[in-house]
């Protein structure tokens, strides 16, 4: 008996010690993939610095305004003003070719360079390393412009006890930039991000890495990785407290496990299958949440896309009629166009990323403005809309709210839009209205129409984000669910409430109350920007024989519209088929070739061109990009295509003259080589 005893509890100790051994392997697997997700985290983070760092230091008027003659006051509005707000970074400073530091911010406010000595210490090599990068690629092409004279470096940068994740890169500009470039080492723009309780706790919100902590270099705390400086010396330890599904579940089945004693064997075999459905899960549930992030990217990137095609239609057609000469009247109506259209195109990072709004990163701003203007200009947005469907939009002010207020009016602005936007696109006849009064809780905005309606039953989730009021208004009217979302956190965020009645077939009624305070003084207002000019390089013999492929109606009117002042002979198409099959039967000057297209895109359309022209030998004709989406990669895509350059959406007058003026220009000195 005691032999058999004895043998059990052999038995018993080597089951329980394998099955120990299984789950600390399970936890050992755990641990090494969490320690690649977060070095995955820390190179990603670092990558997107490069790239905010490049929407600021690729630029002429950069160059311009910080290397060639520093302006302060443009450099908070550029750095400061867009480093902080905008992209969440904590601190930002220039140096200029002698390493002085020219401009300091911390969390968006300027301050004095003195007060960040210790860091603009610790940020010289790294903009060293940045202004390395830029001498090797002057080394290779001494009259490089733009991205390809760009430098760019980021490291971790130890400052007392505080850690950075930093960036640095070279002011450089634009391929177009025609002014003598400066002698000497470039101006270098450094932006970082604290390794503090925020960013810490947003491992584990965003990646669910809990406990995450700093550690000091020489530190053999596991699980961690390491945080390297300019020099690649390493300057800190980051850590965690790692998932332990493997011991976890055993400590807690312990006693059941001791209980079953001659079934050992058998529930060893099931336990071993549980642990593995619960590595499973963990990996499944990781993977849904990184397939998650991916899908969220590619949602706020296609709708970046959609929103600048129509912005392009609202801007383009402002600067083509800023070129004419206009009444006070007509002037001030196109102000409110180019306002609606900056208001977008400002908003349109945070409007996109909700997960910055949950996040309690979008700040409110309050200042001055006039109520009167703004529900003017809102409903001055929507009022040729409103007019196509024949809806009649009005807007009242009562007397005791009129003159000037405090609050963040763009974000108002904002809500105010989303609701009159909603209520012209959900009304088919009758009229919209907005009225503005007082209520004992503040300043009321009640936006009235008399459209289809929603049911009683769909209104708790009308402020849910992605969500519809029914299916078949997403049918028939589209959009993508943000729109009273984001009204919703912002009215939250500024105080206020906002509220919805409803009935089906008799119309919505939503009403915004804010908290406002009056303010005693006037807004000043800035002078209107002069009218643009048609460069006069564009003064030809013939006319310019121009073919445009362009799927979006408004935007093909855009292109028109910016080419008719140059005479030119326009082909339009609108997809990417039609510009070969055009290309194949006539001869043009220049090609303006959209990239997003149906049945075939502009990269696919520009390969086919340029393997005709192969056929055909002579000279190619320069081909321009006509695209919202800008990253280096995507431009370096555009070239590798055949493509000669590309313009942004929403396009810009002077930016597109200019862009015809130098493939036109180049095109020529070509010709005129070729035949002498």
């Amino acid at each position: 008996m005691a032999l058999a005893i004895a043998a059990a509890l052999i038995v018993l100790a080597g089951c329980g010690a394998l099955i120990w051994y299984s789950g600390a392997a399970v936890d050992r697997l755990t641990e090494a993939r969490e320690t690649r997700l977060m070095e995955r985290v820390i190179a990603r983070r670092e990558s997107r610095l490069r790239d905010e760092l490049a929407s600021v230091a690729v630029w002429s008027d950069a160059y311009d305004r910080t290397a060639r003659d520093y302006d302060p006051e443009w450099a908070q509005i550029n750095y400061g003003d867009y480093f902080h707000p905008y992209m969440g970074h904590d601190l930002s400073l220039v140096f200029d070719a002698g390493d002085r530091v020219i401009y300091a911010s911390v969390d968006g406010a300027t301050v004095d360079p003195r007060s960040l000595a210790p860091f603009a210490r610790a940020a010289v090599p790294l903009a060293a390393n940045a202004r390395r990068a830029t001498a090797e690629k002057i080394s290779r092409n001494p009259d490089a412009l733009g991205f390809d004279r760009f430098g760019a470096a980021e490291a971790a940068l130890k400052v007392g006890d505080q850690l950075f994740i930093a960036g640095a890169a070279t002011i450089v500009p634009e391929p177009e930039y025609e002014r003598p470039l400066l002698v000497g080492p470039e101006t270098v723009v450094v932006t970082a991000i604290k390794i503090g309780p925020t960013y810490l706790a947003s491992l584990e919100a965003d990646y669910g890495l809990k406990a995450a902590r700093l550690l000091p270099p020489g530190s053999r705390t596991r699980p961690a990785v390491t945080l390297t400086g300019p020099g690649g010396e390493i300057v800190g330890r980051m850590a965690w407290k790692p998932e332990r599904p493997g011991v976890g579940v055993y400590r807690n089945a312990a006693w059941e496990i001791a209980g079953v004693g001659a079934m050992m064997m058998l529930l060893v075999a099931v336990v071993v299958l549980r642990v593995r459905g619960l590595a499973e899960d963990v990996v499944r549930e990781r993977d849904r949440a990184e397939a998650g992030d991916r899908a969220k990217s590619d949602f706020i990137a296609n709708m970046s896309h959609e929103i600048r095609t129509p912005l392009n239609g609202v801007l383009g057609m402002a600067q083509v009629m800023e070129a004419h000469d206009l009444s006070p009247d007509q002037r001030g109506r196109l102000r409110v166009i180019r306002e609606s259209g900056a208001t977008l195109l400002s908003l349109l990072n945070d409007v996109l990323d909700l997960s910055k709004i949950e996040a309690g990163k979008l700040e409110i701003v309050e200042a001055p403005f006039r109520v009167d203007e703004l529900t003017e200009r809102v409903c001055g947005t929507f009022a040729g809309v409103a007019a196509a469907k024949n809806l009649a939009l009005d807007h009242t002010v009562d007397p005791t709210v009129a003159g000037v207020w405090i609050g963040d009016g763009l974000r108002l602005r904002q809500v105010l839009s989303n609701l009159v936007s909603n209520a012209v696109k959900f009304t088919d006849q009758g009229r919209v209205a907005l009225a503005v009064d007082a209520t004992p809780r503040g300043v009321r905005f009640v936006v009235s129409d008399t459209g289809i309606g929603i049911e009683r039953s769909k209104l708790p989730k009308l402020f849910s984000k992605f969500a519809q009021a029914d299916a078949s208004t997403t049918r028939r009217y589209g959009g993508t669910g943000l729109g009273l979302a984001i009204s919703h956190r912002l009215v939250q965020m500024m105080g206020g409430t906002i509220e919805a009645t409803s009935r089906p077939g008799e119309g919505s009624i939503f009403t915004v109350v804010m908290p406002l305070r009056r303010s005693a003084g006037e807004i000043v207002r800035p002078p209107p920007p002069p009218p643009v000019e048609t460069p006069p390089a564009f003064v030809r013999d013939a006319p310019l024989r121009v073919l445009a492929a362009e799927d979006n109606a408004t935007n093909q009117l855009v292109l028109r519209a910016l080419l008719e002042p140059l005479g030119a002979e326009v082909t339009m198409v609108a997809d990417g088929l039609e510009a070969v099959e055009a290309f194949s039967r006539g001869a043009f000057d220049v090609v303006l070739m959209d990239v997003q297209m149906p049945r075939m895109n502009g990269l696919d359309a520009t390969q086919a061109i340029r393997e005709l022209e192969a056929r055909r030998g002579g000279p190619t004709t320069p081909i321009l990009a006509l695209t919202a989406n800008v990253m280096s990669h995507q431009i370096e895509s555009y070239l590798d295509a055949g493509m000669d350059g590309h313009i942004a959406k929403p396009l810009d007058l002077s930016t597109f003259y200019g862009a015809l003026d130098e493939v036109l220009s180049a095109g020529a000195s070509d010709r005129e080589a070729a035949s002498a």
